[in-house]
């Protein structure tokens, strides 16, 4: 079998899925054929009749029952694309989604515009966060923190891999496992999270509930955990708060950080879904 036909061989089965109508049954056939022979999607294209060892194939194949199961693509691959950089991932951390790199567009807007020095990030996840953050801000430091001692070891590694000596990332953000901010002694101008936020009994597609749960569901709202935030914020006075939030949080957040001495303003996803927030503390 050459590249072609392994190809071709993989759109067939990807296209009996049953979990996803709208899955991208052509490029995720490249992509996996692509990781199984360690090479970039563009070389199939050069070398489509390349003959493939079966050693390659019988990975293919298991890679696409794992995908037929409903697994996303992201942990098979084992990387996904985020704000036009390549990060890894793996089951221990939440999938980066596009509707986040709005969030980072907000931040480094407020970043530029109030000059701001000392970040702070609750939920780092994968890290893609915070390290765009200090890749386009040069300047900033961050402490990051995550309740999962798991996901701070996928941070590391998405960190060990852009950093470099001239942006020194690996000092620039500071990792700490702990619950919100709890026992992180400095306090931050903006502080940033992507936090679950969606409902316990809210049902999602099969390919999601691979993700941490402890990463999706905030509560019976689902809004639970971005009120902690909310409330640790007040508590320490912090100037510059930014959220992601669920499509129908708008209404009691809005109120919530009204009632805790911030103004706030909220912005949409890309579908015209209401998305997260950027508020500034009133004093």
């Amino acid at each position: 079998m050459n590249v072609f036909e392994a190809i071709d061989y993989s759109r067939r089965e990807l296209s009996q899925n049953q979990f996803d109508a709208n899955i991208r049954v052509g490029l995720e056939a490249e992509l996996l054929l692509a990781f199984v022979l360690k090479q970039r999607r563009e070389w199939l294209h050069t070398w489509w009749d390349n003959e493939i060892q079966e050693s390659s194939f019988d990975e293919l194949s298991d890679c696409i029952a794992r995908r037929l199961m409903g697994e996303p693509l992201e942990y098979i691959i084992g990387k996904t694309s985020f704000y036009g950089e390549e990060f890894y991932v793996d089951k221990r951390v939440l999938i980066p989604r596009t509707e986040t790199e709005i969030l980072v567009e907000k931040v480094l807007s407020l970043i530029t515009d109030k000059r701001i020095k000392y970040v702070g990030e609750i939920g780092i996840g994968s890290g893609v966060i915070s390290i765009m953050l200090a890749l386009l801000c040069p300047s900033i430091l961050i402490n990051a923190t995550d309740i999962s001692m798991q996901a701070i070891e996928v941070a590391k590694i998405n960190i060990s891999r852009f950093a470099t000596h001239s942006n020194n990332l690996k000092k620039r953000i500071k990792l700490i496992s702990t619950d919100l901010f709890e026992g992180v002694d400095e306090i931050p101008e903006l502080l940033i999270s992507n936090p679950p936020y969606i409902a316990n009994n809210y049902p999602l597609s099969k390919n999601v509930l691979f993700e941490p749960s402890e990463a999706l569901f905030g509560g019976i709202c689902g809004d639970e955990v971005i009120k902690r935030v909310i409330d640790f914020a007040k508590s320490k006075r912090i100037s510059f708060l930014a959220c992601e939030i669920g499509y129908d949080q708008k209404k009691s957040l809005e109120a919530y950080l009204s009632k805790n001495t911030y103004e706030a303003f909220f912005y949409q996803d890309l579908n015209g879904l209401d998305r997260g927030f950027v508020a500034q503390f009133r004093n």
